[in-house]
């Protein structure tokens, strides 16, 4: 078979969808695919990439990149071509054509949404989407918010889940020091990691790490991503408004090789996020085996299972008695570490990569891999 495969941005700090776009495809290599790699930004992700030049932001992507996209692959006679970024940018490609959406974000919270995600979630997805194979999501919730905003029938739409990359795994304290200093990290702490904006309710996190420390003032918090200026204002005037600047620390972003130390230091891992398409923090944690707690809605009740204590993220008190229950009992802070383990064990890059071949097979029709 011969397919493309789109990788965005992946020169800038990668969110979600970056993890997602390189995880899925080293582990579509292990299965001996190999895509014709059609990268759209700086970065030569590999020695015969097919690179788009102006298609290294959304508006080019979705202009230039259009045209660019269906020339190279009608020239290459592609038998399919998947793009991993929820875009869509394959007007003019003639091959079969696979789009994975994450989320339905701009729809469900769209005060917290770009402009441009908005246009394209509102107007460019509804008018390409029926040309579109199949539409590849990653949680039961995703699907069936899409299905709600979008035109999109139900057996059009195939749940992958994510994981847990291999490197996520606890590292021992031995090994922690030199890559908690270089981030300026000190334990004890309770770690929250992703991106800083409000749909990630940071604002009612502070509020309840307040609330914590009128209990005890043992533990810092410390919170992992890339600040966006009018994202994350609202977060760092909380910080101030609560008197927590000497106990709160921006790490900034932070390459995912120093990510499981972090994970494995902090003695709780945080994510009341009010909507996640999946909420992959949650599970790298639990790879690390820090006890986690989360919010009780959108993806991440499916994503966590019974590993981690669920909350209401828009209850402040709730979140804080959260955290004090699992800071105070030792016995149910180890009892969520073994139950995280077990449960992001039960997700791997590998299932995921298996699951995506079979859409492919579906589109064309035809056996790609050889039965396991």
């Amino acid at each position: 078979m011969k397919f493309g495969y789109l990788t965005y941005a992946l020169h800038r700090s990668p969110a979600g969808i970056g993890t997602y776009t390189r995880e899925l495809l080293s582990s579509l290599r292990f299965t001996d695919l190999n895509p014709k790699i059609f990268n759209a930004g700086e970065t030569d992700y590999s020695k015969d990439s097919i690179n788009l030049p102006g298609s290294g932001i959304l508006p080019g992507l979705l202009t230039l990149g259009q045209v660019d996209i269906g020339w190279k692959a009608n020239k290459l006679n592609l038998d399919l071509f998947h793009d991993p970024t929820g875009t869509a940018p394959l007007l003019f490609t003639h091959s079969s054509r696979v789009v994975t959406i994450c989320d339905a974000f701009p729809f469900v919270q769209p005060h917290s949404s770009a402009l441009l995600e908005r246009v394209i979630y509102r107007y460019w997805l509804p008018r390409i989407l029926p040309r579109i194979d199949s539409v590849i999501t990653i949680s039961q919730q995703s699907k069936s918010d899409i299905i709600h905003h979008l035109p999109l029938k139900s057996e059009k739409i195939t749940v992958t889940p994510l994981a847990a990359g291999a490197k996520f795994r606890p590292v021992p304290s031995t090994e922690n020091e030199p890559i908690l200093a270089q981030h300026e990290v000190e334990s004890p702490y309770i770690l929250y990691v992703g991106s800083i904006e409000p749909r990630k309710n940071l604002v009612r996190l502070l509020e309840a790490y307040a609330l914590l420390r009128d209990w005890s003032e043992e533990w810092g918090l410390v919170i992992v991503g890339a600040r966006n200026f009018w994202k994350s204002t609202p977060v760092a005037e909380k910080v101030k408004q609560l008197k927590l600047e000497d106990c709160v620390h921006f790490t900034g972003y932070v390459p995912d090789k120093d990510l499981p130390v972090l994970y494995s230091a902090a003695d709780l891992f945080v994510f009341p996020s009010l909507y996640e398409g999946f909420g992959l923090p949650v599970l790298e944690a639990m790879a690390c085996g820090t006890p986690v707690v989360t919010s009780n809605s959108t993806s991440l009740p499916e994503v966590a299972g019974e590993a981690a204590l669920l909350v209401d993220p828009y209850d402040v008190e709730a979140i804080a008695e959260a955290m004090m229950r699992v800071l105070s009992d030792p016995e149910l802070a180890a009892d969520l570490r073994q139950r995280g383990l077990a449960r992001a064990k039960q997700f791997t890059w590998e299932k995921t990569a298996r699951e995506t071949i079979k859409v492919y097979e579906r589109v064309l029709g035809r056996q790609i891999l050889k039965p396991e």
